[in-house]
């Protein structure tokens, strides 16, 4: 299994699970031989109202909404429930049911009481009430699959996004191959070598089975789910100014992840703009950024030193308070290194923007 495959379905494993305790059986049993159990269950009923109404929804169970098992534990409880609030396609309000519901032993206890009276009254039900609910159930459960792997390849795959947003040849545009190509074609040496630095990284990408799989799922979604028409054509109608600009795929391909960098630090970090030009905060302290030691705690005393002999101005309380904390001081550090090309690479708009500029940009990351 390659890396890419393990990490997909790493990622999967914490959505998505089977769901052996919901059961409608297929035998029909007369609604008068159930009038105990019906007693019950509206017992519970009154304690849990929610409970039942969503099992008889199609709704999964709580153990399938958390993904977990009924032994699971207190603390894989409380993971499964956490992963589910940030990634899930089922309302917020069934993810705190669920949680609620499984997280006593005494309700859990009541629960598994519900599933078992569920079962046998959902012999009562009528095949076509039966289907209907199969069915609901199962459009959760495909829903939640297609969720989890759109927000796999929102998290993992940006670059992709970003450059088909953009209005970049697809993959398969830039190898002039049709979409369909079930397997790409074998190179000869010769033929590589004439490939272009871009086509080859494609290329690779589209040899991987997995990387290949979210790619084209990506393009389907988006086409066919995310998008309009006339979002669409928009898009279409920016492919033939790429032309040429196959460095500027490239960078957006590999360096993506610095861009992302650069988006964080500029919403997080509005004020730090200011102090990367002629005026830096190791400037406002008097201080050689290659001097500070790389110790953590060497290094704070040498910030706190500097800071000491200053007049408190907001600028410099400022300075200090980003130069003293290690992980902010690294962010700072890498926004003076990388703002020059990844500013321009943020704004750039392939349709009015100069290309001097853009080249500029790319040989100065090229360069880092």
């Amino acid at each position: 299994m390659g890396e890419e495959k393990r990490a997909f379905d790493e990622w999967m494993d914490l959505y998505l699970c089977d769901d052996p305790y919901w059961k409608v059986p297929a035998r029909y049993m007369d609604p008068s031989r159930l009038d105990k159990i019906y007693d019950k269950i509206e017992r519970f009923e009154q304690l849990y109202p929610k409970w039942s109404k969503d099992l008889k929804s199609g709704l999964p169970t709580y153990y399938c909404v958390l993904c977990v098992s009924k032994d699971a534990s207190a603390d894989e409880l409380k993971k499964a429930y956490e992963q589910k609030k940030k990634c899930s396609v089922y309302p917020s309000e069934v993810i705190d049911r669920a949680y609620d519901a499984l997280s006593t032993e005494k309700k859990r206890s009541a629960y598994n009481i519900v599933l078992r009276l569920f079962l046998k009254i959902s012999q009562s039900l009528t095949p076509n009430i039966k289907r209907e609910m199969i069915d609901d159930h199962d459009d959760w459960l495909k829903e939640e699959k297609e969720y989890a792997t759109w927000e796999y390849i929102t998290e993992k795959r940006g670059a992709w996004l970003e450059l088909f947003h953009r209005g970049a040849p697809t993959f398969y545009d830039v190898l002039g191959l049709d979409a369909d190509t079930e397997v790409l074609a074998v190179k000869s040496s010769a033929e590589i070598e004439r490939m272009s630095s871009l086509e080859l990284e494609i290329r690779k990408i589209l040899e991987n089975p997995q990387l290949r799989f979210e790619y084209d799922y990506m393009l389907d979604y988006i086409i066919n789910e995310a998008l309009d028409d006339y979002e669409l054509e928009e898009i279409e109608d920016k492919r033939a100014l790429w032309t040429g600009k196959d460095d500027l795929y490239l960078l957006l391909l590999e360096r993506f992840d610095d861009l992302k960098r650069y988006e964080k630090i500029k919403h997080e970090h509005e004020d730090w703009e200011r102090y990367t030009g002629d005026k830096t905060f190791y400037d406002l302290l008097n201080i050689d950024a290659a001097s500070i030691p790389v110790a953590k705690r060497e290094a704070e005393n040498s910030i706190r030193g500097a800071y000491r002999d200053k007049e408190r101005t907001p600028e410099v309380n400022l300075a200090y308070s980003i130069l003293k904390n290690s992980r902010l001081r690294d962010d700072y550090n890498w926004l003076l290194k990388n703002r020059e090309w990844v500013s321009v690479l943020h704004e750039f708009d392939i349709e009015y923007d100069d290309d001097a500029e853009l080249k500029a940009a790319i040989g100065i990351a090229d360069a880092h």
